[in-house]
């Protein structure tokens, strides 16, 4: 199915996001970026024309998770994470989802996915510098695996 011819009407923007972590929605994030990719290496042999004779099934993996927003909304987070912790105070060990969805109301837009499975929170990135902005933070996330509307980049017989 290819994409729909479109003339005007709203494409997916800003607006269209929504983010949950750990099951809550959170309103406040201004910054959310991820990436995977699949590794995939040629295999050659002997013979004069030396073209490859193959390739590997490859090695998926998932660049860090970035959200950034500001202060209460980090602070939301941890706290929301550290509740779900065995001491109610560690947010580093838990592991959780991140849902990103992408809705355009009113458009015929189809509605977009994107599931970030198995996160842990990594660290945290402060700066702060005079102007009228609200003070913000960025986390980074280790994430497993992310699928986009349930489709995976990765072999998913084997899981």
């Amino acid at each position: 199915m290819a994409d729909q011819i479109r003339v005007n009407g709203n494409l997916h923007s800003w607006g269209s996001i929504t983010v949950k972590a750990g099951g809550s929605r959170y309103y406040g994030f201004d910054l959310v970026s991820y990436a995977d990719k699949r590794e995939r290496v040629k295999g050659y042999g002997t013979g004069r024309a030396h073209v490859p004779r193959g390739r590997s099934s490859g090695k998926y993996t998932v660049e860090p998770v970035k959200l950034r927003g500001p202060k209460s909304t980090m602070a939301a987070l941890r706290a929301d994470l550290a509740a779900q912790s065995p001491d109610k105070k560690s947010y580093g060990s838990v592991e959780f989802e991140i849902v990103v969805q992408y809705v355009e109301p009113g458009s015929s837009e189809l509605p977009i996915c994107d599931e970030l499975s198995r996160c842990v929170y990594v660290g945290t990135s402060t700066s702060h510098e005079e102007s009228a902005d609200p003070l913000k933070e960025e986390i980074e996330c280790d994430c497993m695996l992310i699928r986009r509307n349930g489709l995976s980049l990765f072999e998913g017989s084997g899981l």
